[in-house]
């Protein structure tokens, strides 16, 4: 591997409405990510030995596999923004955000852009993710609440029924 194929650090992160089988096009931008927060694990087969009276590593099957998962905390997210994430109501007019009765299924597109390294960078395209949301944190002279998202990639299909990939890792010119 090239040094210029690392990825390191997160310019900002893209949350928005997915598009039909790709990433939306009217996407919020967050730059305000929690020091040491995002996490991006992809997925793992999980296996199966499959064994015999004298062997018992004789075969071994993937018999499925993990999720492709990112995990972030966001500050400053304004009402709206929470809406976006958490579902439930915001009330311009009094400045208030009202939390869902249910949890609600959000469905997102994610985008993570990685900092420059060897003249570019790099971007995690989740076209289609389930997100779930929560305030989190304490709120403490040296502390702010924040919102931890987790993003958990979806297969996107399109409306024609072509199916795409869960995550994509582009490399762009700084």
């Amino acid at each position: 591997m090239a040094k210029n194929d690392n990825i390191r650090g997160v310019e900002f992160i893209l949350i928005g409405a997915h598009g039909d089988g790709v990433v939306g096009t009217s996407l919020t931008k967050f730059t305000d990510i929690a020091v040491n927060t995002l996490t991006f694990q992809g997925g793992e087969a999980t296996t199966e030995p499959i064994k015999t009276e004298n062997n018992d590593s004789y075969l071994t099957i993937v018999t499925g596999g993990t999720e492709t998962v990112a995990e972030f905390d966001l500050y400053g997210v304004t009402g709206e923004q929470a809406v976006m994430l958490l579902g439930g109501e915001y009330d311009a007019s009094t400045k208030t955000y009202k939390a869902p009765k249910q949890i609600p299924n959000k469905y997102l597109s994610v985008v993570i852009q990685s900092e420059e390294v060897a003249g570019t960078k790099k971007r995690i395209e989740m076209p289609y993710a389930v997100c779930t949301a929560k305030y989190s944190g304490n709120m403490t002279k040296g502390e702010l609440l924040k919102i931890h998202v987790k993003a958990i990639a979806n297969t996107p299909v399109s409306s024609s029924g072509v199916e795409g990939s869960p995550y994509e890792i582009k490399t762009i010119d700084a």
